[in-house]
């Protein structure tokens, strides 16, 4: 095994590592990764996140009309 492999190895294992702290930690949750988190209360009163919900018109709008089914 060379030195490049050694490296690599240690680098993953690092990221691994890290991952695996933050969700111990409990930082992993449905709102982690959101832009809103600090200023949302959705996940708190249950009430429906409205960044997804922005998202999903954003996505449907971009999409068109849907076909009639049939």
């Amino acid at each position: 095994m060379g030195l490049t492999d050694v490296i690599v190895i240690a680098v993953v294992a690092v990221l691994l590592a890290l991952a695996v702290r933050s969700v111990v930690r409990g930082k992993a949750g449905e709102c982690s990764s959101c832009g809103s988190r600090g200023s949302c209360s959705a996940h708190e009163t249950g009430a429906p996140c409205p960044a997804a919900r922005d998202m999903l018109r954003n996505v449907e709008k971009s999409l068109g009309p849907r076909p009639p089914e049939g």
